[in-house]
């Protein structure tokens, strides 16, 4: 290119590609993490094309795709007791703890039927 090219990707993106040279780049974050989602695909074309002082230049329309694996985000809950003996007729708290933060409330059932919640951000509820 006799001077520099600007490209402009559907997702809204631009590549600059400097006088002489013949490649450019631009970083795209992709999205987070999800757990609803089990991984997607990433696709963008080239929208247009600006300078180089090229006689012709043609525009491959052919997207560049990239595949978004899922990563898998194993939470554990576990169960406490604040006291490993108590007497007859004493109170023994329970605390659930998860090791990654509630996206929502989680309800954890005892066996006893008794519910612990741990609200949406938090870790532990008892």
């Amino acid at each position: 290119a006799q001077t520099d090219v600007t490209v402009t990707l559907s997702n809204g993106q631009t590549i600059t590609i400097k006088a002489g040279e013949t490649v450019g780049s631009t970083v795209f974050q992709t999205p987070a993490n999800d757990v609803y989602n089990n991984g997607s695909t990433v696709s963008t074309t080239i929208a247009k094309t600006e300078g180089g002082n090229f006689e012709n230049l043609v525009t491959d329309p052919k997207a560049a795709e990239t595949t978004i694996t899922d990563s898998i985000d194993n939470t554990t809950v576990s169960l406490t007791a604040d006291k490993a003996s108590v007497v007859e007729g004493g109170e023994i708290t329970y605390t659930a703890t998860l090791t990654n933060k509630a996206q929502t409330d989680v309800t954890v059932t005892l066996s006893n039927g008794q519910t612990i919640t741990i609200k949406a951000g938090e870790t532990v509820g008892s």
